[in-house]
């Protein structure tokens, strides 16, 4: 099985963007369409774990506005190359 990239979410910033766009964590969820739970996980009280870089890109992405774009870096601890954009763009090589 191939290895899953990760992050550790910033949770005062998740929760922050959250409140700031007019959300209730189970709203967000429906939106991303990803289990309360989850957001729960990357928001919660509890140590932060690694969280894959797919559900991470769709949060930030549900959590963009046109005036205000969440990159991945926002939200994370993600250095990596595809911090631009949309995460259902894809890169390939020339």
């Amino acid at each position: 099985m191939p290895d899953v990239p990760t992050a550790l979410p910033d949770k005062v910033a998740v929760r922050a963007l959250i409140r700031a766009r007019g959300y209730t964590v189970t709203e967000i969820a429906l939106k991303i369409g990803r289990p309360a739970a989850t957001i729960y996980a990357i928001t919660g009280r509890r140590k932060a774990r690694p969280t894959g870089l797919g559900i991470l890109r769709q949060l930030a992405d549900a959590l963009s506005t046109p005036r205000r774009p969440v990159r991945l870096s926002d939200i994370c601890n993600w250095t990596g190359d595809d911090d631009i954009g949309s995460g259902a763009e894809t890169k390939i090589p020339a």
